[in-house]
C-alpha cells in the first residue's frame, strides 16, 4: 500500500513539474507588446527571441530569470525540503525541461530548454552549468554561432562529467545519496538530449544555408 501511495505521489510530482515547466513565460511577456512570439522571429519561446521580437532587454532578462527559476525552484524544494535523492530527482527534472520545450499551454511548442536546464543544473551540481558554459564558449568562439555553441556544449557535457568526476562529484547536493556520479551522467544525458532535440530545426537551416552559399 505504501508503495502504491509513493508511486501515485511521485507521478503527481512529475505531472506538476511538467505543468510548471510548461508555464509560457516568453509567450505571456511578448503578448504584453501584442506579439505572438510563436509566430515572430525564430518562433522560439525563450528569452533570446523575446528580446529580439520586443526589442526590450528588460523583457528578455525577465523571461530568462523566470525560466531559470522554473527549473531551479522546484528542484531546490525536492532536494532540500523533501530530501529526494538523485535517483528520485531525475524524472521531475526531465519533466520540468520537457514542459518548457513542449508546453501544453502552447500546443506543445516551447523553448529550447537552456534556461530551465540551467536552473536544474545549478541546484543539483553547479559544475554541470560551468562545464556546459565552457564548452559553449569554446564552440561559439570558433564558429561565432549560438546554435552551434549550444549543440556542441550539449553533446560534450556528459563527456565533461565523466572526465571531471573527481572534481565535480563532491559538489552534488548533500542529499543526493549513493551512486550520485552515475546519475549525474544520466541527468546530463537527459538535459543534453532535450536541448539537442530542440536544435534540430535551426541546425538543419544552417546546413541548408551553408549549401546555398557553396
Amino acid at each position: 500500500m505504501m508503495n502504491e501511495k509513493f508511486w501515485f505521489g511521485y507521478l503527481l510530482i512529475c505531472l506538476i513539474c511538467y505543468l510548471i515547466g510548461s508555464f509560457p513565460t516568453a509567450y505571456l511577456v511578448a503578448k504584453k507588446r501584442g506579439i505572438d512570439i510563436t509566430k515572430e522571429g525564430t518562433g522560439n519561446v525563450g528569452a533570446r527571441n523575446t528580446y529580439e521580437v520586443t526589442g526590450s532587454k528588460a523583457y528578455g532578462i525577465i523571461v530568462l530569470i523566470i525560466d531559470i527559476l522554473k527549473g531551479g525552484l522546484p528542484i531546490f524544494i525536492l532536494a532540500y525540503v523533501f530530501r529526494f535523492n538523485i535517483v528520485e530527482i531525475i524524472f521531475p527534472s526531465f519533466f520540468l525541461i520537457l514542459g518548457h520545450n513542449f508546453s501544453i499551454f502552447l500546443k506543445f511548442k516551447g523553448g529550447r530548454g537552456l534556461a530551465t536546464s540551467m536552473g536544474v543544473a545549478i541546484i543539483i551540481n553547479f559544475w554541470l552549468f560551468i562545464i556546459w558554459s565552457l564548452f559553449f564558449l569554446i564552440f561559439y568562439r570558433i564558429k561565432q554561432n549560438e546554435h552551434i555553441g549550444n549543440v556542441g556544449a550539449s553533446i560534450l557535457l556528459p563527456v565533461g562529467v565523466i572526465f571531471l568526476q573527481p572534481i565535480i562529484e563532491p559538489f552534488t547536493y548533500r542529499y543526493a545519496g549513493n551512486g550520485s556520479y552515475e546519475f549525474l551522467i544520466s541527468l546530463s544525458l537527459i538535459m543534453s538530449l532535450l536541448i539537442l532535440i530542440k536544435h534540430i530545426e535551426p541546425i538543419m537551416k544552417l546546413i541548408i544555408e551553408r549549401k546555398k552559399t557553396l
